[in-house]
């Protein structure tokens, strides 16, 4: 499920200062790190400090705001 309504996968918007906002489904938290993935499948769930990223309000809940190296790094760009 890493698409909308219409089957398209939602814009990666890149921010200057080297942050990323993507939107990804929460599959676990501790009281140090999310368990992100871009889809239902838990398997493909990687963690991310919440020290280093954020969370979404309201509507935008499931748009994590991290760095891009980190996004990189876990396969998500």
């Amino acid at each position: 499920m890493t698409g909308d309504l219409f089957g398209h996968d939602p814009p990666k918007r890149e921010f200057a200062g080297g942050q990323v906002a993507l939107a990804m489904v929460l599959h676990g938290e501790t009281s140090s790190a999310w368990l992100l993935a871009e889809g239902m499948d838990r398997r493909e769930a990687r963690w991310v400090p919440k020290s280093e990223c954020r969370r979404g309000e309201g509507r935008d809940e499931n748009v994590w705001t991290l760095p891009t190296w980190m996004a990189r790094d876990r396969g998500w760009m």
